[in-house]
């Protein structure tokens, strides 16, 4: 295409609804790829012009990373964590838990309580350092959700904080929230939805979606009223204009291979640079990938979320693991085995992180639980769905800067349920707050909760919620 003709649109003091430039142009201009993602299923639309960002971005200030893992079916977190009672005590048993009667040997982790005979925590101590585990805290979240037994449709947990993330600064240098893992994906959004998310396939998908943005980029290639301009002149563009061009399932693919446009060669232009977990060496490293390593690798997948959001690319970061309602067929081994990835996803965040010096928050969630056999074997097999759950939250710094004030928020009883009278016992909508409340609090940004949360947590019941802060 030659320049003059898009710098007259670009450079137009009116809006020229009679000047259509044409599909090749399009593509040439790299724009039609961004107008392919307003309808292409799973794909991404633009929620700010790479100007806006920078300017909320400067204005909210550096917020720390944030990392959603969602363990969708229900795993027995608290066959993991030691949960304990209202005076910090412990259960008379955990006959219902699978960790049989009171009195077995646990381990500190994250500055929590871990059964010894469990499986995250060795899954995370597998994959982090000492030094990453040194400078991290967790606590968990005892609530109640309704199981799925007898074809039951449960209560799903409200869970996807990307909507007030957003709302509260969050924002990624050139994608919004990413996500990895739809097809298991249980959680809903709280709070408002976010403006636009991505739906991981393959670290292809991000690529992809990149191109739009590298033709925003602070490269020199446009000024900043030519790229104003731009988003306005695509934002324009007709119904039947984006219909026809997503008329298949992939035709955001199909456009860029007729513009001719790699993956590689997306990467070096400047909106898109740095995006690729396979060319970093410390993900590398954290990752056990290289630079060979296929673009649908899911190690490779999960690696670009977390890479990307440590870095600031994207918004919001969420991996979504299925297989974890596993009480039937009923093998314990398999169930531990199914907790120790879950450890070794959590575990290879934190030292990512530390290697990486950056902050980072991460959301463990998953929308029930496992009951066991009535046993006081701390092997007994699971058998059947549990409404009393937990949910983990964890904070890094590099600097060692997080402290915890308690590793429990709500607590469970003697007959080993989940209190549900407490502020987080039986309502999802609480428990988003509560998490929401500590994120802000690590990024002295509570004053801002009351609008992200409204009708939630009133000013007492954040105070007795906020467990983590800034040492």
């Amino acid at each position: 295409m030659k320049n003059d003709k898009l710098k007259k649109v670009l450079d137009a003091k009116t809006d020229l609804p009679g000047l259509r430039l044409s599909r090749r142009e399009l593509l040439e201009a790299g724009v039609i790829s961004f107008a392919a993602r307003i309808a292409v299923p799973g794909a991404v639309t633009s929620i700010l012009t790479m100007t806006q960002k920078a300017e909320a971005q400067a204005a909210a200030g550096s917020m720390m990373p944030f990392v959603t893992l969602s363990l969708s079916g229900g795993a027995a977190l608290h066959g993991n964590f030691v949960v304990k009672n209202a005076g910090g005590d412990l259960l008379s048993a955990y006959t219902k838990l699978g960790l049989g009667n009171a009195g077995f040997s646990t381990e500190k982790l994250l500055g929590a309580d871990f059964a010894a005979t469990a499986q995250l925590h060795k899954g995370i101590k597998s994959v982090a350092s000492n030094e990453a585990l040194s400078k991290s805290r967790l606590v968990a979240l005892c609530t109640n959700t309704a199981n799925d037994t007898n074809a039951l449709v449960a209560q799903r947990p409200f869970y996807d904080l990307s909507g007030p993330l957003e709302k509260a600064g969050l924002i990624g240098k050139v994608l919004p929230t990413v996500h990895l893992g739809s097809s298991a994906e249980n959680l809903k959004p709280v709070f408002g939805a976010p403006n636009s998310t991505l739906e991981m396939a393959s670290l292809d998908s991000m690529f992809g979606a990149l191109n739009y943005s590298s033709v925003l980029a602070d490269n020199g290639l446009l000024s900043k009223k030519q790229k104003e301009a731009l988003s306005s002149f695509v934002s324009k563009m007709t119904r039947s204009q984006i219909a026809k061009l997503n008329s298949k399932d992939d035709g955001l693919k199909t456009v860029l291979q007729e513009a001719g446009i790699k993956s590689g060669e997306i990467i070096k232009a400047g909106g898109a640079s740095g995006v690729d977990p396979r060319k970093d060496a410390m993900t590398q490293a954290v990752y056990k990938i290289t630079a060979t390593t296929a673009a649908n690798d899911a190690t490779a997948m999960a690696a670009g979320v977390v890479y990307n959001a440590l870095n600031g690319n994207i918004s919001h970061g969420r991996i979504t693991m299925g297989g974890y309602d596993y009480h039937a067929p009923g093998l314990r081994t398999q169930a531990d085995a199914k907790d120790f990835t879950a450890g070794v996803q959590i575990g290879r965040m934190l030292e990512l992180a530390l290697k990486m010096k950056k902050p980072l928050f991460i959301l463990v969630t998953t929308d029930g639980a496992c009951v066991s056999e009535t046993s006081e074997s701390a092997t007994s097999i699971w058998s059947s769905d549990y409404s009393s759950s937990l949910q983990f939250i964890i904070a890094f710094d590099p600097n060692g800067k997080v402290a915890s004030s308690g590793t429990q928020i709500g607590h469970y009883l003697d007959d080993q349920s989940v209190d549900t009278t407490t502020l987080v016992g039986s309502r999802p909508d609480y428990v988003a707050a509560a998490v929401l409340a500590n994120y802000l609090n690590l990024n002295k940004k509570l004053g801002m909760f009351k609008q992200l949360a409204p009708a939630t947590l009133q000013a007492d019941d954040v105070e007795k919620v906020v467990k983590l802060h800034v040492a």
